[in-house]
């Protein structure tokens, strides 16, 4: 029993920070979802979405840490998940690689909170993941994978650069659902496995918000995506 307790705590932790990273508002919304449900946004609504995202960050109301110079809000991507939610994903550029985001998220064009994930190369020449919530870090990790520029990932095949992390199957069907190239998919699983490695009611619909942040998602096939992590 002892044993037992001893690898329980860990894992309850584990559950308790996770849980601690969604904002009250988002938690709340979420749980009105047993579902995944997200709808792309576009033309003129979409539009005004971004110019309202833009204004807050200029303005100082979104906790950020990439530099204003690096957002691409010509190139952002809006989303509805259900609840009243809508969420605005900014893609960087400068030293980020293409995969780098900050997805702002809002209910009743307030800011509920910032996920930003920033993916860069690190001294060893890997991609390097830092998570920040709000501005502040909560993941900064090596994925040990070999870091390849951004043109070299949009000329990489949809079933190529699959890496051995055992989680092929996870792999391949993400690159089936989206029609990413597998340094990609593995990329999105190193940003968004601590959001949709779970997936509950509650943490389905802010995985598909993680999966819908990368820029180059078109946002088909994202709930498919989230299905993907239900693999075993």
């Amino acid at each position: 029993m002892l044993k037992a307790k001893k690898i329980f705590m860990p894992v309850l932790i584990a559950l308790v920070m996770f849980c601690l990273t969604l904002s009250p508002a988002l938690r709340v919304t979420a749980q009105a979802n047993s579902t995944p449900s997200i709808v792309k946004i576009t033309g003129d609504k979409a539009k005004k979405w971004v110019d309202t995202t833009q204004h807050a960050i200029e303005k100082g109301e979104v906790k950020k840490v990439a530099p204003l110079s690096t957002f691409d809000f010509e190139g952002s991507q809006v989303y509805d998940i259900g609840g009243g939610v809508t969420f605005v994903a900014v893609p960087l550029h400068g030293n980020y690689s293409l995969t780098s985001n900050v997805t702002v998220f809002f209910k009743d064009n307030a800011v509920l909170q910032t996920n930003e994930t920033l993916i860069t190369k690190n001294v060893v020449g890997n991609f390097q993941v830092n998570k920040y919530l709000n501005g502040v870090l909560t993941i900064s990790k090596d994925t040990g994978i070999a870091y390849k520029t951004n043109d070299q990932m949009l000329a990489e095949n949809p079933t190529s650069g699959i890496q051995p992390m055992g989680k092929k199957k996870l792999l391949a069907c993400l690159t089936v659902a989206l029609g990413v190239s597998g340094t990609v998919a593995t990329l999105i699983v190193a940003a968004c496995a601590g959001v949709c490695g779970a997936l509950t009611p509650v943490t389905a619909p802010v995985c598909a918000a993680c999966i819908g942040g990368f820029a180059v998602v078109s946002g088909v096939g994202i709930t498919g995506a989230v299905a993907c992590f239900n693999l075993k």
